[in-house]
């Protein structure tokens, strides 16, 4: 009989120690902004994001070579875009704003804020010469082509992720 309870006992303890690694490693629990193959949804690198956040994307553009900055919002599973600023409005650049947005001239500068619509996801090709992809969250830098490599397609998405998945990717908080 003693023994029996030692057999159950172990047992017990077995399984309630794989369904807590097992929650570990798959529940998805952490809250990413997830650097991503957009054809696998490989995770590359992430990000630790909190709901509500702003994060900008700034890049050289590529025929001009002045600086644009893009600012989003993440709400949940989707991202807002807030402001575009930008030094030109030649080719590929809005000359503009759209109906319920602010278009202002500041400084030598275009702002386009109060930006309508939303994204499930961006997908960026990550610049090899010049562009310099960089995502600005909580005042520090991260040069996307050191996360991912240059020339490199990728999605930008708001995402719960699990442990197991994490692992396979590049914190960029930690590099």
């Amino acid at each position: 009989m003693a023994r029996y309870k030692k057999v159950l006992s172990f047992s017990v303890v077995f399984i309630l120690f794989s369904s807590f690694v097992f929650l570990f490693l798959f529940y998805p629990y952490r809250y990413v902004l997830s650097f991503q193959d957009p054809f696998t949804d490989k995770v590359a690198a992430f990000l630790p994001i909190k709901n509500g956040d702003h994060f900008y994307i700034q890049f050289t553009h590529s025929v001009h070579l002045s600086e644009v900055f893009e600012e989003y919002e993440i709400i949940g599973d989707t991202i807002y875009p807030v402001q575009l600023v930008y030094e030109d409005t030649a080719i590929g650049m809005p000359s503009n704003a759209q109906e319920g947005e602010t278009f202002e001239v500041k400084d030598g500068k275009y702002y386009i804020s109060n930006l309508q619509g939303s994204y499930p996801e961006i997908n960026l090709a990550v610049g090899q010469v010049r562009a310099n992809h960089t995502i600005l969250y909580n005042n520090k830098e991260y040069l996307l082509k050191d996360y991912v490599g240059a020339g490199t397609s990728i999605s930008i998405v708001p995402v719960y992720q699990n442990n197991w998945n994490l692992f396979k990717g590049v914190n960029m908080l930690e590099r």
